[in-house]
């Protein structure tokens, strides 16, 4: 019975912890790049950050980022680079990946020379949950 009770307490402590994912859809369920996060332990003040880039059946890899810190402000912001290529910006860290062949992953110093690319959008918290929420489109400019 003590154990039950003792059970009953931890459960409340253990809610806080963080657990979720959601992938970014690139042209079909097949091809995505995955986030995940995850506080292992509900006193942690640090959440532990995954990528998966996938474009099955050809390639699928898993890259540790940065950790971050447990906020509600969380964000990750996905640009394209190239065809197939994408910069992940975690704070001030910069990630570097490719689904061609899903090998290629890199941490990077600084920004590439040609820039940080076309915003495709950001995975962030929404009501508790990891969401990612697309860019939107840009206006088209009005001819002369």
């Amino acid at each position: 019975m003590k154990r039950l009770a003792l059970l009953a307490l931890l459960v409340p402590a253990l809610s806080g912890c963080v657990n979720d994912g959601i992938a970014m859809v690139i042209d079909g369920p097949d091809h995505a790049i995955s986030l995940m996060r995850a506080q292992p332990r509900f006193w942690d003040k640090r959440m532990d950050l995954e990528i998966v880039v996938a474009r099955l059946p050809t390639c699928q890899r898993r890259y540790a980022l940065q950790p971050a810190p447990v906020s509600s402000d969380f964000k990750v912001t996905v640009y394209t680079t190239a065809p197939n290529t994408f910069l992940l910006e975690q704070g001030r860290h910069l990630y570097l990946t490719e689904t061609e062949t899903c090998k290629g992953f890199q941490k990077l110093d600084v920004p590439p020379p040609e820039g940080k690319g076309e915003l495709l959008g950001v995975f962030r918290e929404e009501r508790g949950r990891l969401a990612f929420v697309a860019a939107q489109p840009a206006a088209p400019t009005a001819k002369p």
